[in-house]
């Protein structure tokens, strides 16, 4: 199954209700990265820093490379 939404989007909008309540944002943690999206760079660009406990390179069909 194929999710048609970008979680980043989905931390984008929680964020924004964070501030919102003028509550001071650390950073986001997430499980799994999939680092060729735009996402990590869109979030550091607001200054929010972003921890992954594995980062994935490159998705392919029956293939996943991590970053190291």
């Amino acid at each position: 199954m194929r999710f048609t939404h970008n979680i980043w989007e989905a931390a984008t909008a929680a964020i924004r209700l964070i501030r919102m309540s003028h509550a001071t944002i650390a950073g986001l943690g997430v499980l799994i990265e999939k680092s060729f999206q735009p996402g990590r760079e869109k979030l550091k660009s607001q200054g929010i820093e972003v921890y992954a406990l594995a980062r994935i390179g490159k998705m392919e069909e029956n293939y996943i490379e991590f970053i190291d």
